[in-house]
């Protein structure tokens, strides 16, 4: 026993030095015996769990306020001096076409891969507010151009906007949902302010498209493909509206948490902002389907007129006279719905106002989503209502100017049996305007 004793402690203190064959045998068992139970696949690392485990061993706030910030910084660095980085600057402003525009979004990609690499869910979500932004921003560039392959271009784009908005409607679900999830209420606030100019720019497009798609009655690949960007275009800005009002949502329901880096002034402002963009946008829908429909009518009114003088064919007189008066009915319809959608506007805001004033903002935040879903449907029945009925009628002009206290239709058909319609316009502040279509013969 005593040797035994004596060899063990020489095995615990001593120098062991295996044969080099020995080591050489058994390295190649072990790394057979490795090859066999590992998977081929390569480990994904959850980082999560790292910060996690790290908290075990020193403080939690230290983890994800000091160790998890300097991570970041350590990974920008390392790739910011990589050598690939150098034409990011240079490639900012580029639009799709352009040679430097895949490093642009490459380096976008990268951002985003870091931020969901390390856990930063406040930098990855205000990283797709901004990209939201700038695909935005890039789609009215396009649209402004004279480039012949802007209509592709600008639905490629707006493609590539609705991911990255469906990604902060996503994170600003997670944070509503999920308390683990942190996201402070001002930086909700910044991301709420991107969401908005989001909302902003794609009105401005949108216009730009309605008036594209309204220049020619008769069905051409521009307009189609004009129609179908304003259809694409319209989707993407309801989920920007949606964002906005998920953010108002967000903000209060950290502050009932305990969140101050907020004020509850600045909170009513944003919900009292809010409403009142969508108000504007309910009421704005109505008058430009009033307009529409008060072109139509004067359509009518002259197609009749031109129907009863019989000097036209009357195949082709009847035929237009049917259209306009189909369109007239339709119009109508809309011009009753989104009526309908005002008032509710308004009832809904007043109501949120109300709750304001109270102090009760979890109620006004309902009210606020409430409004923005009406706003929403009537936004809907006005581009409907304009694309049907610029497929016959010229109402771009009157639609788009700040106040008609004129308008003029005229069917005209000195040149062919095909009866022509000539809308003026004479608005207020600016000289008379006209817009010449030619019908399609059915």
């Amino acid at each position: 026993m005593k040797t035994l004793v004596s060899q063990l402690k020489q095995l615990k203190h001593g120098e062991i030095k295996p044969s080099a064959a020995w080591l050489k045998n058994n390295r190649a068992v072990l790394l057979s015996q490795i090859k066999n139970t590992v998977s081929n696949q390569p480990s994904k690392i959850n980082l999560e769990n790292v910060w996690n485990a790290m908290a075990l061993f020193m403080p939690r706030p230290v983890v994800f306020n000091v160790v998890r910030p300097m991570a970041v910084l350590l990974i920008v660095s390392v790739v910011a001096t990589s050598g690939w980085v150098t034409g990011v600057d240079a490639a900012y402003n580029t639009l799709p076409g352009d040679w430097l525009y895949p490093a642009k979004r490459a380096a976008e990609k990268t951002q985003v891969a870091m931020a969901v690499m390390v856990g930063a869910n406040k930098a990855e979500t205000k990283l797709h507010a901004e990209f939201a932004k700038r695909r935005a921003d890039e789609t009215k560039q396009i649209l402004n151009s004279n480039d012949p392959g802007k209509q592709a271009k600008a639905q490629g784009t707006v493609n590539d906007l609705k991911i990255e908005i469906a990604s902060v409607n996503q994170k600003l679900d997670e944070v509503k949902n999920d308390p683990n999830k942190t996201l402070s209420a001002d930086v909700v606030k910044d991301v709420k302010q991107d969401t908005d100019s989001v909302k902003n720019t794609l009105q401005e497009v949108k216009t730009s498209l309605l008036s594209i798609a309204a220049q020619n009655t008769s069905t051409t690949p521009a307009t189609d493909a004009a129609v179908q960007t304003v259809q694409a275009v319209s989707e993407v800005k309801d989920l920007a509206k949606d964002a906005s009002v998920k953010a108002v949502e967000v903000m209060v329901n950290k502050h009932l948490e305990g969140d101050v880096s907020v004020s509850v002034a600045d909170m009513k402002k944003e919900i009292n902002t809010t409403l009142q963009s969508s108000a504007t946008d309910a009421a704005q829908s109505s008058q430009s389907v009033d307009k529409i429909k008060d072109v139509v009518n004067a359509a009518k009114t002259q197609a009749a007129d031109l129907s009863a003088s019989k000097t036209n064919s009357a195949t082709t007189t009847a035929a237009l006279t049917q259209k306009i008066s189909e369109i007239s009915t339709a119009t109508n319809v809309a011009v009753a719905q989104t009526k309908t959608a005002v008032v509710t506007t308004d009832q809904a805001v007043a109501k949120a106002v109300d709750s304001l004033n109270k102090g009760d903002l979890a109620q006004a935040v309902q009210a606020m989503k409430d409004v923005n879903t009406v706003t929403k449907e009537a936004e809907k029945i006005y581009d409907k209502t304009i694309v049907s009925a610029a497929r016959l009628v010229p109402v771009s002009p009157v639609v788009n100017a700040v106040d008609s206290k004129d308008i003029k239709v005229v069917i005209s058909t000195s040149i062919s049996s095909t009866p022509e319609i000539r809308l003026i316009v004479s608005p207020a502040t600016t000289t008379n305007n006209s817009s010449t279509i030619r019908t399609e013969k059915k």
